[in-house]
């Protein structure tokens, strides 16, 4: 008798240890439940404050705000700033993540500048990437219930967000809605476009016009109207026809602010050695008469006429901004008479890779005649007038991009090199997005 009611107390301890064990088990269950719960909701809260402070970020650097802004957090590739946000940090950035609820003391958020990214082509300016990592460190709940479970759990979660670039295939851009021979090439001249493309925006069944034994070869000559071959011209490929209207690459682009104040006036120099500086140049600029020109770097705004005849010059990283006033009126570029031009565009700024800029109302074309020499280096941009080789006068086969209104080529061996990497031409687009 006794060793049956031992047996039955022996029982209902274990009955009652697996009850106090199944419970403690459901208890588990539960916090792991709950704990994990909140744990996944705060790491895709973390991502997304993560994925807007990365795009605020780089959207800053795109603006070129992220240096000059009140509060900046970079100054080229370096940061501005400790790389780990402050609460109530006012940094661009950080204000994103503390928008998204990440900006307490419990929270480390964290900036940086990735030089590159695994398996992404980012842009080759400066700062192509801007990275933040989003940290917290959460209270743990039920879970902390069963022995040996942490204290606290860790969050984390990071963006990357990146400028990358795309490159124009296209290196020649007529822009006239419907001009007949808006692209032209005649009178024997041959046009050799390396790498690259030509468009043709005029609707006009006469919009590309190759004769008298003209010759085009070009990756393709897209043309939105029609051609006319005639007279031994010819064009390898053959074009293609009813494509559609391109838009002009640079139209975004904003024309430099001409100062008031001019810095020379009637600049005309003849035989002679002389060095230019960036400035306003009122009246405009004239190299003749065996004149031996050096530009130094710089941005030159030509208010009147930029004219280059039989003289040389030289010079890397430039910018001309042709213009006019009330006082000297729109004038354009002009080179001939056996002028020698060996120029460079800048390969940084707001006017990236535009070697000649004119302004978009002046009409007057710009003419290259007379046997002269150009080893141009960025884009030649005549938005609304004409772009014009003749008698003889032929571009060097350098990274040169053409973008006017009409574009002529009449006698002369032209040629025009593909810049693949869009910062010698300008002919590059950066899109902002989230690349990691």
């Amino acid at each position: 008798m006794l060793k049956g009611a031992a047996i039955s107390r022996e029982n209902g301890q274990a009955a009652i240890l697996v009850v106090v064990a199944m419970g403690l088990l459901l208890i588990g269950a539960l916090g792991l439940a709950i704990d994990g719960g909140q744990m996944y909701a705060q790491r895709q809260m973390a991502q997304t404050a993560a994925d807007a402070a990365a795009q605020a970020g780089i959207m800053s650097i795109f603006k070129g705000t992220y240096a000059t802004s009140a509060h900046p957090f970079g100054s080229g590739t370096t940061l501005v700033g400790p790389a780990i946000c402050a609460v109530g940090d006012l940094r661009t950035p950080c204000v994103y993540a503390q928008w998204n609820g990440f900006g307490t003391a419990a929270d480390t958020v964290t900036l940086s500048f990735p030089a590159t990214v695994p398996g992404v082509t980012l842009s080759s300016v400066p700062v192509p990437a801007f990275a933040v990592t989003v940290q917290r460190t959460l209270n743990n709940g039920f879970i902390r219930m069963i022995p040996g479970a942490p204290a606290t759990s860790i969050i984390k979660a990071g963006a990357t967000a990146g400028l990358t670039a795309t490159v124009s295939p296209a290196c020649m851009y007529a822009l006239d809605p419907s001009a007949a021979s808006a692209f032209s090439v005649t009178n024997g001249a041959n046009l050799t476009v390396s790498g690259c493309s030509i468009i043709v925006d005029s609707s006009n069944a006469s919009a590309a016009v190759i004769n008298g034994s003209g010759r085009v070869t070009a990756t393709a000559l897209n043309v939105v109207g029609g051609a006319a071959i005639s007279g031994g011209g010819s064009t390898t490929p053959a074009p293609t026809l009813g494509v559609s209207p391109v838009p002009d690459p640079f139209l975004s682009v904003a024309a430099p602010t001409v100062p008031a104040v001019c810095d020379f006036t009637n600049y005309s120099k003849g035989s002679g050695t002389w060095t230019l500086t960036p400035g306003v140049y009122c009246g405009g600029i004239s190299l003749h008469n065996g004149a031996i020109a050096t530009f130094n770097p710089g941005t030159y705004i030509v208010i009147g006429a930029l004219s280059f005849a039989f003289s040389t010059s030289t010079g890397s990283g430039l910018m001309f901004y042709i213009t006019g006033n009330t006082t000297y009126p729109y004038a354009s570029l002009a080179i001939s008479n056996g002028a020698s031009i060996t120029f460079s565009a800048q390969t940084s700024g707001p006017q990236l890779g535009i070697l000649f800029f004119q302004n978009r109302l002046d009409t007057q074309g710009a003419v290259f005649n007379g046997g002269s020499s150009m080893q141009l280096t960025g884009s030649l941009y005549f938005a609304g007038a004409s772009l014009a080789y003749t008698n003889g006068s032929g571009a060097v086969a350098y990274s040169t991009a053409l973008v006017a209104k009409q574009i002529i080529f009449a006698g002369g061996t032209s040629g025009v090199l593909y810049d693949p990497t869009g910062l010698k031409t300008g002919l590059l687009s950066n899109a902002v997005s989230l690349v990691q």
